[in-house]
């Protein structure tokens, strides 16, 4: 099982391109991957996808990185599913 799977916060990013922006399609997905990649917590990137794994803080802090350079690019949409890991202490937090 790859270590993403069992990390306490996922974050799948998918950008929709703007033919209409100054940036190409490319470049906006490449904006988008780069960010990804100075997070140090991307563990694959599909065509126009990107997925960031880690602690909770990090991968919140990356995923708002990742979002900011799509949409500086011209992207039109940035799709973000976020998942928990259902047994990290943090989401167990006692009010």
């Amino acid at each position: 099982m790859p270590g993403y799977n069992r990390a306490e916060l996922t974050a799948e990013l998918t950008v929709v391109t703007s033919a209409e922006a100054e940036k190409s399609p490319r470049e906006q997905i490449e904006a988008a991957q780069q960010a990804a990649s100075d997070s140090g917590l991307a563990h694959e990137a599909g065509p126009g996808s990107t997925v960031l794994a880690g602690g909770r803080s990090e991968v919140l802090d990356a995923t708002l990185k990742v979002i900011e350079a799509s949409l500086d690019a011209g992207a039109y949409v940035v799709q973000v599913k976020v998942e928990a890991e259902g047994d990290a202490a943090r989401f167990h937090r006692k009010s």
